[in-house]
């Protein structure tokens, strides 16, 4: 075991080893073997490939950045534990129980998480204020931008959970309770959905393909799940924002959306800047001329939305999917920082969904695409000298303008 964080000192490391060791030697039931409990403890950035953490006790651990690739952790109590960007590749978590954790960025690539539990969890406390009397904390367990490619997750417990932008490519959900679950943007090409429980699962945006579709067919799901529905509210809340805006936040209130459902809606030009709507539904919308300088659309379904002529400077899209959307003219610079000019707060189009877009843009200066799906689209290349486009898919030559 190795530790890629020097705050580890090197007697905590060695204890934590020698604590394991006594612990793998209960599970095989050997001599001198112990259960251990390593609740609350800082395990982050630990190299633990292959370590064995069966039945152990991991409540509200840190178990951040560590590598737990192969690692066995069957029936496992890591409730309320932090395990985000950790690496759990082909580990064995059969039954574990995760609720409240804290997966985001996680590896969990062909991982068994069958029978797991991922509800929302509930720990205890007590507070000073709270005069000796015990107070429960809740927390939903997150999964965003998780990897779960080819990952086991028959039986497994997974209501209310946050699946926003993960990979579930090709993973087994046989008897899987999602109800509730959000899944939005996630990307379920190809999983296995046999007797799997999706009632009230919010798909806006998610990534299906006619096998899936098949699926939630059969069981009499209809993955256009609205989110909810702002109607006439858009224009009231536009105002208030824009009265924000000019009054240096002393009248109005910033627009801060989350998961609504603005499809087909008019925002052409709206000044949106600061504006924060995250997993929204704004296909087919018209933000033509609209102004979304430092804005948030991380997200969001954008698909044949109109943004021609658009400022989107250091806005950022992170994830949202612009499939078909026309951007022709639309302004993608980076946004100078105040104190640090020399390093401009880029438009950020990482992991976005570009296919068949009309990216005849103004200009790109400094624009984030890296990993985004240009595929099909139009493009001025000229335009996106100095974008970063690292393990983006580019468009073929006569796809270009």
């Amino acid at each position: 075991m190795n530790s890629r964080n020097s705050s580890h000192h090197p007697e905590y490391l060695a204890d934590i080893k020698r604590q394991l060791g006594i612990h793998r030697k209960w599970v095989k039931g050997q001599r001198g073997g112990r259960p251990i409990d390593f609740s609350f403890l800082d395990l982050s950035r630990l190299s633990m490939s292959g370590v064995v953490l069966r039945n152990a006790r991991l409540i509200g651990a840190t178990l951040a950045n560590s590598n737990l690739s192969s690692a066995d952790l069957r029936t496992a109590v890591l409730t309320m534990a932090d395990l985000e960007m950790a690496d759990l590749s082909f580990a064995d978590l059969f039954g574990a129980d995760l609720r409240g954790a804290c997966l985001n960025g996680a590896n969990m690539v062909e991982a068994n998480l069958a029978g797991a539990d991922f509800r929302v969890g509930s720990v205890g406390a007590v507070g000073s204020q709270s005069r000796g009397v015990g107070r429960w904390v809740d927390r939903r367990t997150e999964m965003v931008e998780a990897n779960l490619t080819r990952a086991l997750l028959m039986e497994a417990k997974l209501e209310g959970c946050d699946l926003t932008n993960a990979e579930l490519v090709d993973a087994d959900l046989s008897g899987a309770d999602l109800s509730g679950a959000i899944l939005v943007a996630t990307d379920l090409t190809g999983v296995t959905l046999k007797d799997t429980n999706l009632t009230g699962a919010l798909l806006s945006g998610a990534v299906l393909d006619d096998k899936v579709l098949a699926q939630m067919a059969e069981v009499g799901f209809n993955p256009q799940s609205s989110l909810t529905p702002l109607g006439h509210r858009v224009a009231e809340l536009v105002d208030a924002h824009r009265r924000w805006l000019d009054s240096g936040g002393q009248e109005g209130k910033r627009l801060e959306l989350d998961m609504v459902d603005i499809a087909g809606g008019s925002l052409a030009g709206a000044d949106l800047s600061g504006a924060k709507i995250l997993r929204s539904n704004l296909a087919g919308a018209d933000l033509s001329g609209a102004v979304v300088m430092m804005g948030d659309l991380s997200s969001c379904t954008l698909t044949a939305a109109n943004l021609e002529g658009a400022n989107l400077s250091g806005c950022v899209m992170r994830r949202a999917n612009l499939t078909g959307a026309n951007l022709k003219d639309a302004i993608l610079d980076g946004v100078p920082i105040a104190g640090d000019e020399s390093r401009p707060w880029p438009a950020n189009l990482q992991y976005a969904r570009l296919v068949d877009a009309d990216l005849r843009c103004h200009s790109a200066q400094g624009a984030l695409l890296r990993c985004a799906d240009l595929t099909g689209a139009q493009v001025n290349m000229a335009l996106m000298k100095g974008a970063d486009m690292t393990g983006a898919k580019l468009p073929k030559s006569r796809g270009q303008a």
